[in-house]
C-alpha cells in the first residue's frame, strides 16, 4: 500500500490503474477490428469458430482490466474516497472509473458475439 501511494504521489499512475481503465476499450477495439478482418476468412473457408474465439478472447482480455481493477483497489487506503482531493481520493476514482469500465466493455463485446452466432458470416 505505502508503494501504490508513493508512486501515486509523485503523479504517475500504476500499470494496474491504467490496464484496468483502457483494458476494455482495447478489447473491444480489438473484437470489432479482428473480427471485420476476419470475416471474409471465415466465409470462404467455412471456419465460423473463428469468430467465436476472437469474441471469447476479447471478453477474458477485457475481464482482465476489472481483475487489474480490483487487484489495485485492495492496495488503496481505506481512507480514501471518490469524492475527495487528494491524490489517493483521485486513485480511488480511477480504479472505481476502471473496473466499471471493463465490465461494460465486456457487455459491448457479448452484445456485439450475438448476431455472429445467429447470422451466418456469408450474409
Amino acid at each position: 500500500m505505502a508503494e501504490l501511494e508513493h508512486t501515486v504521489r509523485k503523479g504517475e499512475a500504476p500499470a494496474l490503474i491504467w490496464w484496468a481503465m483502457f483494458g476494455g476499450p482495447f478489447a473491444w477495439a480489438c473484437d470489432l477490428g479482428f473480427s471485420y478482418v476476419l470475416e471474409q476468412h471465415t466465409c470462404s473457408t467455412g471456419h465460423h469458430y473463428v469468430l467465436h474465439v476472437i469474441t471469447v478472447v476479447c471478453a477474458l482480455m477485457a475481464l482482465t482490466g476489472f481483475a487489474a481493477g480490483m487487484a489495485a483497489y485492495k492496495r488503496v487506503p481505506e481512507d480514501a474516497n471518490d469524492h475527495g482531493v487528494r491524490p489517493m481520493d483521485r486513485t480511488h476514482f480511477q480504479i472505481l472509473f476502471g473496473m466499471v469500465f471493463s465490465i461494460a466493455f465486456t457487455i459491448v463485446i457479448i452484445a456485439e458475439a450475438v448476431p455472429r452466432w445467429i447470422l451466418h458470416p456469408c450474409q
